[in-house]
């Protein structure tokens, strides 16, 4: 019964996609929805593209083994700080610019053909990394559901997924995300409830005695504080600049939209994260015997609550994966056919070849991704962390000079995009291999942090702008969405009235989420007693 509901509620899922591909008529609707994002439809998006197979899987997974509070303390906590910049600052700025994907933002910023090419491998490299796992997760809770081989649930998964997400481009994915995320609000507002209910709050607490540290910031693992603090720190910089998040903002409506979808994501985030690690920890207390600790979710699932329920549950997880994964093969495909193919080689192609060579780069990053896959190189928590961290060296530095450093200029982002990556890259691989001990508490993403800001800097200084990235920068800040977006509405009747509506419910929406959060945060520290 239980695979028969996700099975159903997935095929709802495409049969949507499905019917939404007449509303794709241009480019426009493929890569932005045609800038037509509500509230609603960008909330949906941005919070099923948030919780993925990491959060289900992968930490839930470590919240079993180690604790809950491990990552949710800091790691979690810095994940929200990073989507709310990837929203209000990031992605913000970048829809003002006009970009329609994240490498239009490079290219517009340094007209320079190497930047943009050093740009879109971290983006494949990177997306790539995360999209492999949210496979790894499809075929652990398919091949679970329905004892089929791993192996062949994979392969299976990749062709449905390529079905998916070559029907619809970024319209397609922007509604069905929404219906997914009203899904993946059942395993936080009813299947943790019911867990962590089954399990009791005096018998969670009560893990601590026979696990020392299992309700602590460092864990069973009784981890170096420097190690929560570096979760900290990766989560925020690797949420704010992923194009996953980012490319959220780009089909939103206007301004009012993006800081409203800011205000009920700063909620939304940390509550349907926390919920699912309490819920793991209850796991722990019904079951403390799974050892492929990815399976804990969906062992809680299947073993602890009711058939119907049971299929629900399975189905928002599979729909966090698929809202992930789908993004990723569109945006992978976005780079590999507009941002490289196309206009990079000056390959002029009209509208329909276009979204053909959109579709073709899915197909080869599905290969890649599947082929990956199939070998399982990590648990799925470490590898979320690599693909982050490439993001977080990668580009982050660069980024942020690009906004705001007037000095900022082509050879400062290449040193500091290549650098970043390669010090990350070879200092994780040197210290795995021996050949040099870290500090107890520091990390490769610090390094590399350190080495990427550090070049930019002296690079910066070194050279000089040219006058095409001076005359940029002055049209970047004499840009912004709120003058975008002011300008729309007094450009209608009652426009001033518009706005004037549309600031009081901002300031209602940021109210009623105040209350509900205290509400709901304080309901928990105190039956757990952090009180």
């Amino acid at each position: 019964m239980a695979a028969g509901i996700m099975i159903a509620v997935l095929a709802i899922y495409v049969g949507v996609a499905i019917v939404l591909i007449r509303y794709v008529k241009t480019e426009d609707d493929f890569y932005t929805m045609g800038g037509r994002g509500s509230t609603l439809l960008i909330v949906g998006t941005l919070a099923a593209t948030y919780l993925s197979a990491t959060t289900l899987l992968g930490i839930a997974g470590q919240s079993y083994a180690e604790g809950p509070l491990v990552i949710s303390a800091l790691g979690s906590f810095g994940a929200w700080i990073g989507t709310l910049l990837a929203v209000i600052y990031v992605g913000r700025k970048m829809k003002a610019y006009g970009s329609t994907t994240m490498p239009d933002f490079f290219d517009k910023r340094y007209n320079n053909k190497w930047v943009s090419i050093v740009a879109i491998l971290i983006m494949i490299v990177g997306l790539i990394g995360y999209g492999v796992i949210q496979f790894i997760g499809a075929g652990i809770v398919l091949s679970e559901v329905t004892g089929i081989d791993y192996r062949w649930i994979v392969i299976l998964f990749t062709l449905a997924m390529l079905a998916f997400t070559a029907i619809g481009g970024m319209y397609g994915i922007v509604v069905t995300d929404t219906l997914m995320f009203f899904t993946m609000l059942t395993i936080s507002v009813v299947i943790a409830p019911l867990l962590i209910g089954q399990a009791g709050f005096e018998q969670m607490k009560g893990l601590a005695e026979s696990l020392p540290g299992y309700w602590s910031i460092g864990g069973t693992e009784d981890r170096h504080i420097g190690w929560s603090i570096s979760q900290f720190l990766v989560w925020i910089l690797f949420f704010a600049c992923i194009p996953a998040l980012v490319s959220r903002v780009f089909p939103a409506k206007n301004d009012f939209v993006i800081l409203k979808v800011a205000i009920i994501g700063v909620f939304f985030a940390p509550f349907m994260q926390l919920t699912v690690f309490l819920a793991a920890a209850a796991v722990r207390v019904l079951d403390p015997n799974i050892t492929d600790t990815d399976y804990a979710m969906v062992t809680g699932f299947l073993d602890f609550t009711p058939p119907a329920v049971a299929g629900i549950g399975l189905a928002a997880l599979m729909a966090s994966i698929m809202s992930t994964a789908s993004t990723l093969f569109v945006l992978v495909g976005f780079a590999l056919s507009r941002d490289l193919y196309e206009r990079l080689l000056n390959k002029k192609m009209n509208t329909r070849q276009s979204l053909n060579a959109a579709r073709v780069g899915q197909i080869i990053v599905a290969i890649v991704v599947c082929a990956i896959t199939l070998a399982r190189p990590s648990a799925i928590y470490w590898i979320s962390i690599y693909a982050g961290s490439i993001f977080a060296v990668g580009w982050l530095p660069t980024i942020v000079a690009s906004f705001e450093w007037k000095r900022m200029n082509s050879k400062a982002a290449m040193a500091s995009m290549i650098v970043g990556v390669l010090s990350f890259v070879g200092i994780g691989e040197i210290a795995r291999l021996g050949w040099i001990q870290l500090p107890e508490g520091v990390d490769e993403l610090m390094i590399a942090l350190v080495f990427s800001i550090g070049i930019l800097i002296i690079v910066g200084f070194s050279t000089k702008p040219n006058q095409y990235e001076i005359d940029y920068y002055h049209t970047m800040k004499a840009t912004s969405m709120s003058k975008i977006t002011i300008k729309e509405f007094l450009s209608k009747p009652d426009g001033l009235a518009k706005i004037k509506k549309q600031y009081k419910q901002i300031y209602t929406i940021a109210i009623i989420m105040t209350v509900i959060t205290v509400a709901v945060w304080g309901y928990l520290f105190l039956m757990f007693g952090f009180n």
